[in-house]
């Protein structure tokens, strides 16, 4: 059995609304009414007809205030309505279209006419329901796009970053200890950040310290606290930083700096929460998550005794080792495209784009600074380009473009087959292309400045497909 077409019909006159009404009903259409306009919003929402057939003239709400705002709606903006005016002026058509109106119907109508326009809008409303479909399986595409290059503002498509965003999710709702490795300036802290942010705890305290900013004496005073005549100078009591980031979490940066002494009261805080302020007799007990950051090898200060074994394994409950970015260069464009937007967002421009040649040398760097390097490096284009839109190759740090793979040859071997050594730097780009898109052939041409044929003509030719 086929579905009625479910049509609302709305009029204030009341003889005029029974006639359509009966008229509709004897052409097989489902029929709701209304006799004003609130009253047609409300069964607009509440019984989501197939077409809404709308009288413009009525007190109060009139028709076009209804249209515009059904059109303004997210949801409701998909129904078709059809204008029932006695006006056969332009202005009002152009009106009614304006604010989104998909047919109207002049008084008095013909029966014949009518029927041809509902059924026209039928088949709009079909259109419209694949139209929202659509939008939705491309939402959630882009949805889980954006979950594969990005967790909380870290930024990465390379399979190494989709591991750790995974082993991030997995974790973020224990309180298990954390201990992040990997080379400054790969980001510890916005991981230590998006474990909190997304845990059970993000409305508590997110507590940094760097442990290495302080001396032996200053760092204890700093984490645990001290009372008032503990030492020279202090002259009141002080709250510790483990204090405040009771609830929380808190985040030690450079963790193989601590001290032997310290390290032991870190221990007894990770076994039962407790801690003695400098200078203090009575203990205090905090509830409190620790995520530990270091760039050292703490397995080889174990073995060289200069860290506890006991507190390292504490803390090295789950380990979150981040990259370099030289091990994932894929996601340099991914990164550098970030950074320009966010460059862009704050001076309210148009974000400014790297040229092909430009992307090339950032890509092929191995930037021993790592993320922190490669941001510096393209607020420093970006200022550098001016009022250009395009950043060229030019441009980039000349110590960049040497060290470059695919810089000046200054260092390389310049002997061998020339042809051979140019279809080689050829077939690697494209390679690096096609996996920084996910083997997107029209993203990866646009990225390398050449037809999509052409590249399928490569491809082929290489035999990377």
């Amino acid at each position: 059995m086929s579905v009625k077409t479910k049509v609302l019909v709305v009029d204030d006159n009341e003889e005029g609304l029974f006639a359509l009404e009966q008229m509709l009903q004897k052409h097989d259409f489902a029929t709701v009414t209304a006799s004003s306009g609130q009253e047609a919003l409300k069964k607009i929402e509440s019984e989501n007809p197939d077409i809404v057939l709308l009288d413009v003239n009525m007190p109060g709400m009139d028709g076009y205030e209804v249209t515009r705002r059904v059109k303004e709606d997210a949801v409701l903006r998909y129904i078709p309505i059809i204008l029932v005016t006695a006006s056969d002026t332009l202005e009002s058509l152009v009106q009614g279209f304006e604010l989104g109106a998909d047919d109207y119907v002049r008084r008095p109508f013909d029966s014949s006419e009518l029927l041809a326009r509902l059924s026209s809008a039928t088949r709009k409303r079909r259109l419209y329901e694949e139209l929202r479909h659509s939008n939705r399986l491309n939402s959630e595409l882009q949805s889980r796009i954006s979950d594969q290059v990005s967790f909380s503002n870290i930024i990465g498509g390379s399979q190494v970053m989709r591991e750790l965003f995974s082993l991030i999710s997995k974790i973020k709702d224990s309180d298990v200890s954390v201990l992040i490795t990997g080379e400054s300036g790969t980001g510890k802290e916005l991981v230590a950040s998006a474990v909190h942010y997304n845990s059970p705890r993000r409305n508590k305290p997110f507590v940094v310290q760097n442990c290495s900013a302080f001396n032996d004496n200053l760092l204890e005073s700093e984490l645990f606290g001290h009372v008032r005549g503990a030492f020279t100078g202090a002259v009141r009591d002080k709250q510790g930083l483990f204090e405040v980031a009771d609830g929380g979490t808190f985040f030690l940066d450079e963790l193989g700096e601590m001290s032997a002494a310290l390290q032991v009261k870190l221990l007894r805080v990770l076994q039962d929460g407790t801690f003695t302020p400098v200078g203090a007799t009575k203990a205090k007990k905090v509830d409190v998550r620790i995520i530990a950051a270091t760039n050292r090898d703490l397995k080889q200060m174990v073995a060289a005794g200069t860290f506890r074994e006991d507190l390292y394994y504490r803390l090295n409950v789950v380990n979150l080792k981040l990259p370099a970015l030289r091990e994932r260069r894929v996601d340099i464009p991914l990164l550098a495209s970030f950074f320009l937007q966010k460059i862009a967002d704050k001076s309210k421009q148009a974000p400014k784009h790297l040229s092909p040649d430009a992307l090339r040398l950032l890509s092929d760097y191995d930037w021993p600074g790592n993320i922190r390097e490669l941001q510096n490096e393209i607020e420093r284009l970006a200022l550098m380009a001016g009022g250009e839109t395009e950043i060229g190759a030019a441009l980039v740090a000349s110590h960049i473009a040497q060290k470059s793979t695919g810089g000046p040859t200054q260092g390389k071997r310049l002997e061998g087959n020339l042809k051979d050594a140019l279809e080689n730097l050829e077939k690697n780009m494209i390679l690096a292309a096609l996996e920084q898109v996910d083997g997107n052939k029209s993203e990866a041409a646009k990225n390398l400045g050449i037809s999509r044929s052409n590249l399928i003509a490569k491809v082929k030719a290489y035999g990377l497909s």
